[in-house]
């Protein structure tokens, strides 16, 4: 089928794959390897999900990511291309995932996908659905940082890998994930100005690594890579500051300076010894959070990973989520990196040739095999890293004030959900803050302040994250114009 043929109008697919990123990518292209029909559903306007970033069609970029890094979803990207019949589906959201019959494993028929494309509102129907949505930064709030320039280091970064285009002139990058390296490097290499690359983990942290030698050496080209980068900062005198946090972000209409203030060797942050760094935008970087409202929504079962993505779907062996026929793969699984989600779309894509009865067990074993194999130390080495890149405990609360804004869509500051909880004792999840503070109400629907309301909630309560919950995922999981409503044929 041509790409977009049917964006207008109801439709029915043997697979939808919802996410055209590694897991995305490396599933299709298993998938018309054994003659089966696939349909690709994305936001953006072409494949690679946010870790390649492609500019547009019209848009020429010279030595566009030449790290090797990304050699390998590169390489995903260019075999699906070459695969004949996928209907790509870009520009198109996944407003929610439904089903006509009861669906649960001993259930039957088709999914139904409720989309919003280019020419209004749709419903796809599809035999299997592969759901690899990706993941978004995880917010951490603190004064100021609703000022125009503080952003999260992935956004940076994906104005640089994109069109090559920096989106400042100076910048300061914070938070505990080694993913603002690359972003520093990246910046450095399109001639922005680095001012300090902000780490909450002391150095001394960084030495865990060692702790676990083979999974070090198995993987040492990344390490080396690592201290790679590190020389070229020191060699353009950037500051790598380790054992600190950004405390606030202070301009009159936008970003102007970033104050870090030292964390104590219990996990404390003293306000009493700061540095401030002149800055025009600011890069947050502490982890990420899986995409997993639509797994919600359809009702799959969740479970709680903290550092490894918060609220992730619960799977067999073959990336089938409880939901019989609705597969998972990438980061909804667990943050694991962008490796190991092309072994998890390929094993999941095998999963899916044996759940609609295109192969039997045997030749599914064997098909997986080598991608089980890589996925098992590619989790290693994202297990070490999720430990290494944890940020303090109660990093989050300690950030805010009761004037600092919880919750941007709503202007919610934390005092009043602080205030909300102390006269309601009965809160006791997000969704109870939400019906009396609107709380998670805006258009984001919870993305910016689910996990840090979450975490207040929890310990006001003397709770865990996890047994406060997140919002209720409802159709439509993102907002959607009523436009689109009225001139499609479904909602």
């Amino acid at each position: 089928m041509a790409a977009n043929d049917q964006q207008g109008s109801d439709a029915t697919c043997e697979v939808a794959i919802i996410g055209a990123g590694p897991s995305g990518l490396a599933a299709a292209a298993v998938l018309r390897e054994h003659g089966v029909g696939v349909t690709v559903i994305d936001e953006q306007p072409r494949a690679g999900g946010q870790i390649l970033r492609q500019p547009p069609k019209s848009f020429s970029v010279a030595h566009w990511l030449p790290a090797k890094l990304y050699d390998r979803v590169k390489a995903a990207l260019h075999a699906v291309s070459e695969q004949p019949h996928i209907d790509w589906r870009f520009q198109s959201t996944v407003l929610g995932i439904m089903r006509p019959s009861p669906y649960r494993r001993s259930g039957g028929g088709a999914h139904e996908l409720w989309i919003q494309g280019p020419a209004g509102c749709y419903l796809l129907r599809a035999n299997a659905v592969l759901l690899a949505p990706g993941c978004y930064e995880r917010p951490l709030a603190f004064p100021g940082w609703t000022l125009p320039g503080v952003m999260g280091a992935g956004a940076i970064q994906g104005f640089v890998k994109s069109q090559q285009f920096v989106p400042g002139n100076r910048f300061v990058l914070a938070g505990s994930h080694p993913l603002q390296l690359v972003v520093a490097d990246q910046l450095l290499t399109a001639g922005a100005h680095v001012a300090a690359v902000v780490f909450t983990q002391r150095r001394q942290q960084a030495w865990r690594m060692l702790r676990h030698p083979f999974v070090a050496l198995r993987h040492h080209r990344q390490l080396l890579e690592t201290s790679r980068i590190l020389r070229r900062l020191r060699r353009a005198d950037v500051p790598v500051v380790f054992g600190h946090t950004i405390v606030r972000a202070d301009g009159a209409n936008a970003v102007e300076n970033a104050t870090i203030a030292e964390i104590n060797p219990s996990g404390v942050t003293d306000r009493h010894k700061t540095q401030v760094f002149e800055c025009d935008r600011i890069g947050v970087c502490h982890g990420f959070l899986a995409s997993s409202e639509l797994a919600r929504q359809a009702g799959a079962d969740m479970h709680w990973k903290d550092h490894a993505g918060g609220w992730v779907a619960r799977h067999d062996d073959w990336l089938e989520s409880s939901i019989r026929n609705l597969f998972v793969a990438g980061e909804i699984t667990s943050v694991d990196g962008a490796d190991a989600a092309l072994e998890k779309g390929r094993i999941a894509a095998v999963g899916i040739l044996r759940s609609l009865g295109r192969i039997d067990d045997n030749r599914a074993r064997n098909l997986a095999a080598v991608a089980r194999k890589r996925l098992s130390r590619l989790q290693d080495f994202a297990a070490v890293l999720q430990q290494l890149a944890q940020p303090p405990a109660n990093l989050a609360l300690q950030a805010m004030s009761d004037d600092t804004i919880l919750c941007r869509c709503e202007s919610i500051k934390l005092g009043e959900l602080q205030r909300a909880l102390a006269d309601n004792e009965h809160i006791l999840s997000a969704d109870a803050a939400k019906l009396l503070t609107r709380v998670g109400m805006g258009l984001c629907q919870g993305r910016l302040c689910g996990d840090n309301v979450a975490r207040v909630i929890a310990e006001t309560r003397g709770l865990q994250p996890n047994e406060v919950g997140p919002f209720q995922a409802q159709a439509p999981v993102k907002p959607v114009p009523l436009a689109a409503l009225v001139r499609g044929r479904c909602g």
